[in-house]
């Protein structure tokens, strides 16, 4: 008997040294989640404890996602992802260049096959092949702050233009294209302005690629001064200095263009590209209501979501309790709000990284802003686009705010348009929901590019 059983484990031992040596690396395959739409996941194997594996969704531009559970117990895997509410098990094929797996989440089990290599994005049909005009690359120091921006400018050649446009990006860490789900939004349209006789600075945020300094804590109000030190940098810059400065800001960055103009009397035109106007907590309500009915949850269900989320943003600002008992509170709401979604994330640890999101100093400073602050100070030319698709930024209510900021700064020079059909990335689409921002072929769509450079053109 003992020999059968010391037979028997050096076989299951090599089993899973020969499973081990051969799943170990970088897998991809495409997942299709309905409507003819796939996304592309990566599974990073280099060991078979969870520690040592992570996921990604590059057209999610979501990286190093936490596996919380790994077992490879047999010749086949089982992966949990709390963050997800999701598993996924599979299991190799014999020559182990395929992996046959399942991804179950909200209780729909979704087929994957996974193919090993790292998975390479399609190139989109919109990035410029070629530069018909000045391209340099440019350093921005802000000594106040300690940040060096990396950049580029580009610009007609001989400088023959009388109008340049900063451009500012959205929430997160990103590159000087705004480059997200292997999309290049800032590229294609700083190009597009640049062919029609505007110059162009676009910059990696501080932190990020190029660019130096600290984001970790970094405030909407600690961007805005990276944004404010391009202008300064425009203003002392001879070939340019003489040029009307304008700063178009996309989401967040619709937030800091209004704010840095509304304190530096050297910008003179505002374009807000799904940049919100209404109070934070209420646009971050909405936007959860949205993204929920978007990706397929009932209205009763998005509904409560919102409700609980509001409810946790209300806490975070309420100035009679203190941190501890916030804290306390908020905890409770997010459970309520994750049993909508799936139990599997409502552990304590899921729940506890929850809360310490919604009291980061980004976070914290956004929930306790309002945008109409600055706004109802802007004077100068300001254009408000939305698409009537964006899941993020409600059109409707947003644009409804600029127009409420326009009329108390006496500001008659403006314009606000809701776009037909464009989402938030201002991509032509039949689905609003942020899942189909990488699958779209379309990176910025032309028409709304027309309509900014054309009102730049005539301020």
């Amino acid at each position: 008997m003992k020999t059968f059983f010391s037979t028997f484990f050096l076989t299951i031992f090599a089993s899973l040294s020969l499973f081990s040596q051969n799943i170990i690396g970088i897998w991809h395959g495409d997942l299709n989640v309905g409507n003819g739409m796939t996304l592309a996941v990566v599974l990073n194997i280099s060991g078979l404890s969870a520690d040592s594996i992570t996921m990604d969704s590059p057209e999610q531009a979501a990286f190093g996602i936490k596996i919380d559970n790994a077992d490879f117990s047999t010749n086949k895997f089982s992966l949990e992802i709390n963050s997800l509410g999701a598993k996924l098990e599979g299991e190799p094929n014999v020559t182990y260049d395929t992996l046959y797996c399942t991804l179950t989440q909200h209780k729909q089990a979704l087929p994957l096959t996974m193919t090993r290599g790292a998975y390479v994005p399609k190139p989109k049909k919109q990035d410029p092949k070629d530069f018909p005009y000045i391209v340099e690359e440019v350093e921005i120091f802000n000594p106040e702050t300690n940040v060096k921006l990396s950049g580029t400018l580009t610009a007609p050649y001989d400088y023959k233009c009388d109008k340049i446009a900063i451009l500012v990006s959205g929430s997160g860490l990103q590159d000087r294209n705004e480059e997200i789900f292997g999309h290049k939004p800032f590229l294609v349209l700083s190009d597009y302005l640049t062919r029609n006789g505007i110059a162009v600075i676009r910059y990696d945020d501080r932190g990020f690629a190029k660019s130096t300094g600290d984001a970790s804590d970094a405030t909407t109000y600690d961007l805005s001064l990276d944004a404010e030190s391009v202008v300064k940098f425009i203003k002392n810059d001879n070939r340019l200095k003489d040029m009307k400065i304008g700063i178009i800001g996309h989401s967040e960055g619709g937030i800091i263009a209004p704010m840095v103009a509304a304190r530096n009397n050297d910008v003179d035109f505002v374009v807000m590209l799904a940049g919100p106007s209404i109070e934070m907590s209420n646009l971050l309500a909405r936007q959860n209501y949205d993204i929920m009915k978007s990706s397929g949850y009932s209205e009763d269900i998005a509904k409560q979501y919102s409700k609980h989320a509001l409810d946790a943003y209300k806490i975070v600002k309420n100035k009679k309790l203190n941190i501890d008992e916030k804290k306390k509170q908020v905890a409770e709401t997010i459970k309520k709000m994750n049993s909508l979604v799936s139990e599997e994330t409502s552990d304590e640890n899921t729940i506890q990284e929850s809360v310490e999101v919604l009291f980061s100093p980004w976070m914290y400073y956004t929930l306790n802003s309002n945008p109409q602050d600055d706004l109802c100070k802007i004077k100068i030319p300001l254009l408000a686009l939305n698409g009537d698709k964006d899941v993020q930024v409600y059109s409707k209510d947003n644009l409804a705010g600029v127009e409420k900021a326009m009329k108390k700064a006496k500001n008659q020079n403006y314009k606000t348009l809701e776009l037909k059909g464009l989402n938030h990335l201002f991509q032509k689409c039949i689905f609003g929901s942020p899942n189909f921002y990488g699958k779209n072929d379309e990176t910025f769509n032309e028409d709304a590019m027309k309509t900014i450079a054309e009102w730049i053109k005539e301020i």
